[in-house]
């Protein structure tokens, strides 16, 4: 069975398509996996929750390697995390901007706890930059979404929020953060005392207490702070909650120092000390700042101005680790800008090798299709000559003479074949070589006229003139190449000459036309045999 061109052609396309599917399977590949993508961004959450962000940009680098296509929401969750490691590591602000446009989007689905979660988030940079009113909003818009999954926590957590938004409190009591908003931070406070006190809430409980405490301290309802103290130390204790225990040590005192219980609020603020060493300055310093006090209340100077000198190096360190921190933010920006630009790098050498893989796939199939085309041009140009030397050529064979008188019409039988016999003449004396010569210097060769000759042309050899003398020319041509090798040795435009054309352009052209073939594809092939 004979494949045709287009049957190749369409095997190589296909060939195409199915490399085309193997690139996508080996430079697209997305195992995508719900259940390891989740795993992955649980282990994320905890390492923003240990602080470990180095930890949590490496995971999130393996996600953007590994899945190349995911769900809006999986999208939306990375974006989230990547948001929290720049912010919490870096102090940038900038992905901001981006989770305030995906937040728009997650409107639609705003019952689920990622649109919780970017709520809640956007609220605290907000606080953080005291921008207290835009802070509430968000906080507001995260209860409101806990609330309808009726989740404890993020309840908790979100009037936690608001309240201290209300109330601007800080671990580190600072007078230009209060307001009179008392009573909404009251409001929401409270509200999560509806809650039972359970393993699972008591660790934000406690911190419900300790804001309730100061609350009250700065209302100075110092009886009430004190049992939110003494409640938040408890349950602190009890879950051993270290650095929650040395805030409400630091409450209690402060309240004791209220109390004008000097000792005891020594006690505790030694206590709260012993417990927090180095793991929080600023509430190390804060009790510091406290034992001076209440020993100076005690008329114990050289006490106070011991505790007063210590308090004043912690306050060194601390503009030291400030000034360490920039610096570490810098050194933490440039290194994070030299992975994303490795990662670009990558990402710019994959895309390199896959444009080559495509550019390679498209020139082998451009080259398979060309060698397709001029096997099966050489394949016919061979079946042509083959048909030609055995003389089977039909093509340049000029047509036995018509001896119908019927087909020439209007003229008188003896004057048609005086014309063909004459024809016949000017084919054996090969005066068709003659160079120029044109239908009408053939006519009075014949004895007769342009009319009467292009009618018999026309009628028995059924072709015209010029395709008439062409096929004789070409004919001889043809025979002459066969039988003569010297004439092979000759150029095309020499051959032309010796066959009556005037360039070797309209000899190959007429050549082309009647064999099919070319005069130097013909010479050829006749050195090859």
């Amino acid at each position: 069975m004979k494949i045709t061109p287009s049957q190749y052609l369409k095997n190589y396309f296909k060939l195409f398509l199915f490399g085309l599917f193997l690139n996508l399977s080996l430079f697209g590949q997305n195992n995508y996996d719900e259940a390891k993508l989740s795993e992955i961004l649980n282990k994320i959450d905890q390492d923003l929750d240990n602080r470990d962000y180095d930890n949590a940009t490496l995971l999130i680098k393996e996600i953007e390697n590994n899945y190349k296509e995911l769900s809006l929401e999986n999208r939306f969750a990375i974006d989230l995390r990547i948001a929290e490691i720049e912010y919490y590591a870096h102090n940038n602000e900038k992905s901001i901007n981006q989770l305030l446009v995906n937040l728009e989007k997650l409107q639609e689905n705003n019952a689920s706890r990622l649109y919780y979660r970017y709520n809640s988030f956007i609220g605290q940079v907000f606080k953080t930059t005291k921008n207290f009113e835009k802070a509430i909003y968000y906080h507001k818009q995260a209860l409101k979404n806990a609330e309808q999954r009726n989740d404890t926590l993020d309840i908790i957590f979100s009037c936690l929020k608001i309240g201290g938004c209300f109330y601007r409190v800080k671990y580190i009591n600072t007078p230009e953060y209060y307001n009179n908003n008392v009573d909404s931070a009251l409001f929401y406070y409270n509200k999560t005392l509806q809650f039972p006190e359970t393993p699972r809430n008591n660790r934000l409980l406690t911190r419900i207490y300790d804001h309730l405490c100061r609350v009250k301290i700065n209302t100075r309802s110092i009886d009430s702070a004190e049992h939110y103290a003494n409640k938040a130390l408890s349950i602190n204790k009890n879950i051993n909650n270290q650095f929650g225990t040395a805030i409400s040590l630091n409450n209690l005192s402060n309240i004791y120092h209220y109390k004008k219980d000097y000792k005891k609020a020594i006690e505790f603020a030694k206590e709260s000390n012993l417990i927090i060493k180095d793991k929080s300055l600023s509430i190390k310093k804060d009790n510091l700042e406290y034992i001076a006090r209440n020993y100076e209340k005690l008329n114990d100077y050289n006490n106070a101005y011991h505790y007063l000198n210590e308090t004043h190096e912690i306050s060194k360190i601390i503009s030291k680790n400030i000034s360490e921190k920039k610096i570490n933010t810098i050194e933490a920006k440039y290194n994070i800008a030299k992975e994303k630009q490795k990662a670009l790098e990558e990402k710019n050498k994959r895309l390199k090798i896959q444009l080559l893989f495509y550019i390679v796939l498209f020139l082998s199939i451009v080259l398979i299709a060309i060698g397709i085309l001029l096997y099966t041009r050489n394949k016919n140009y061979k079946r042509r000559f083959e048909e030609l030397i055995s003389n089977r050529q039909e093509n340049i064979t000029v047509e036995e003479v018509e001896t119908n008188p019927k087909k020439a019409t209007k003229i008188p039988e003896k004057i048609v074949k005086d014309i063909l016999h004459e024809l016949d003449v000017f084919e054996e004396k090969k005066e068709f070589l003659i160079k120029n010569i044109t239908m009408h210097e053939v006519a009075k060769k014949l004895n007769t006229n342009s009319s009467y000759l292009s009618k018999v042309i026309n009628s028995y050899k059924n072709k015209n003139f010029t395709t008439y003398l062409n096929e004789l020319r070409i004919q001889y041509a043809v025979q002459e190449l066969t039988n003569n090798k010297e004439l092979r040795l000759y150029t095309v435009e020499a051959i032309a000459d010796s066959m009556g054309y005037n360039n070797g352009e309209s000899f190959s052209s007429a050549f082309r036309k009647i064999t099919g073939l070319y005069p130097s594809y013909f010479i050829k092939q006749l050195g090859k045999q």
